[in-house]
């Protein structure tokens, strides 16, 4: 009797198993069910690549969002120059770009006005009104700076040994008749103290002396200081401009020749002067020293 109560005891949760409690679920609403399950993802689907085809379910069921959230492309405008978005609905159609890097928007306060503006602040180190100005004055400086060393470095080079032994003085200039800089160690040459003092002091009182002016007064170009006593700076606004851009992108490139200089001569161990003497010497005195040399 026990052995009859067990058996049966198991056979009857196996019977209930297999009994169906209710209509069998067709293979059409088995596909239905995952189509439903496919067409409703947790997350949503990005796809910036185009890899869906327009044709695709998860396209045309509107399941494709943009790779910037709602909240986001409510105020954030979508930039997309390289066209990575297939649907360029989603892109921001009116994006300011930088004329010098234009694969990126045009900083905010970079918009054009200022002489020799063309976007470029890849760093954004003019982040607000105060540092624009501080950086439009450092780059006017240095750019005058430039513009004037680019010249005096070569003439410096070519007629620094004939002065010298006009006034019966020791030359200057570092080996091979480099120029003085601090990578070839030629700043050493110089006479000090007095030299640097000289230097330090005049620099301190140019600095004081804007420093003072602008806190007893406001001028609405600080790079300008009345300096044009050839009256070059142009009679018309459009003249105006044409020079302060003159200006500002000739002393972009004085900044990089200059830059040039010091590191040729460090690395090639000679004057600029006699590494391209065609841009700085007659033209018969150039031909002769390069042949000489076997560089034709």
């Amino acid at each position: 009797m026990k052995i009859t109560a067990i058996a049966l005891s198991s056979i009857l949760p196996a019977t209930v198993a297999f009994t169906s409690k209710g209509p069998v679920p067709t293979q059409t609403a088995m596909l239905a069910a995952d189509t439903a399950t496919v067409s409703s993802p947790e997350k949503p689907i990005f796809d910036p690549l185009g890899l869906y085809s327009a044709n695709s379910p998860e396209r045309l069921d509107g399941l494709i969002k943009p790779l910037e959230s709602s909240t986001l492309s409510a105020t954030k405008e979508i930039f997309d120059p390289l066209r990575l978005y297939s649907d360029q609905s989603e892109v921001s159609g009116k994006v300011d770009t930088s004329a010098a890097l234009p694969f990126l928007p045009r900083p905010a306060l970079l918009d054009g006005s200022l002489p020799g503006d063309r976007g470029f602040d890849p760093f954004n180190f003019a982040s607000d009104a105060n540092s624009l100005q501080w950086q439009r004055k450092a780059e006017l400086k240095h750019a005058r700076l430039a513009m004037l060393a680019a010249v005096g470095w070569p003439i410096a080079e070519l007629m620094h040994k004939n002065i010298a032994d006009a006034f019966d003085l020791a030359p200057l200039l570092a080996s091979n008749d480099r120029v003085p800089s601090i990578l070839n160690d030629g700043l050493s040459h110089a006479h000090f103290p007095a030299f640097w003092i000289a230097t330090i002091a005049v620099a301190a009182a140019l600095e004081i002396t804007e420093s003072v002016a602008e806190n007893v007064s406001c001028k609405l170009n600080p790079t300008d200081y009345g300096f044009d006593p050839f009256n070059l700076g142009g009679k018309t606004d459009e003249q105006k401009r044409f020079m302060q851009e003159a200006e500002v992108f000739n002393g972009r490139l004085g900044m990089l020749a200059i830059v040039g200089f010091a590191a040729q001569e460090f690395v090639l161990k000679s004057a600029v002067v006699d590494q391209i003497p065609i841009f700085f010497k007659p033209l018969n005195v150039a031909f002769e020293q390069l042949m000489t040399s076997g560089a034709m």
